[in-house]
């Protein structure tokens, strides 16, 4: 996994994340396939109830894998393992990145609530409205959802947010 530099398309819905991803310039080398972890809940979508109380079933084209160790870019520093349900259990063992990659935030930007459902994702990821965004310092479940704010603020020169990058 790696945080994508620079800041993430907010507008061009999830294949532009995932586009962002493949084509950032801090990822790793090598031919890997790389998906962003950010949810809109209709192309992409952790969960549909808190937790996955379901099971995968309730996965969209879900980037995390059941029982899969991740690591950092580093390839040794390990981020932590999924539980049956593709999620990270917290805390994590380490973060995922543990400074800002530009000097700015640490600002992920992934349309995700703190149970791992859908949250606000920016209509779609077309650029308006709110979404939701984590911080990729963290270890715990704000990592991957601590807070809203406005779409225009995700991207603006103070936070610009970033995407997770997790290998296929």
């Amino acid at each position: 996994m790696f945080i994508a530099n620079p800041t993430a398309p907010i507008n061009a819905g999830i294949s532009g994340f995932d586009t962002h991803c493949n084509n950032s310039t801090n990822k790793p080398s090598g031919s890997y396939t790389y998906k962003a972890l950010v949810s809109d809940g209709i192309k992409r979508r952790a969960c549909s109830t808190a937790n996955c109380s379901g099971g995968t079933s309730e996965h969209i084209d879900w980037v995390l894998k059941p029982n899969q160790q991740y690591k950092t870019n580093d390839g040794t520093t390990i981020i932590g393992t999924t539980n049956a349900n593709g999620l990270f259990p917290v805390p994590l063992t380490n973060s995922i990145q543990p400074t800002a990659i530009d000097g700015s935030s640490d600002l992920v930007i992934t349309g995700l609530n703190d149970n791992w459902t859908a949250g606000d994702d920016c209509n779609d990821w077309t650029g308006t409205g709110n979404g939701k965004y984590g911080a990729h310092i963290e270890v715990g479940i704000k990592a991957f959802s601590e807070a809203t704010m406005a779409c225009s603020d995700l991207i603006n020169n103070t936070y610009k947010g970033k995407a997770i990058c997790v290998e296929q």
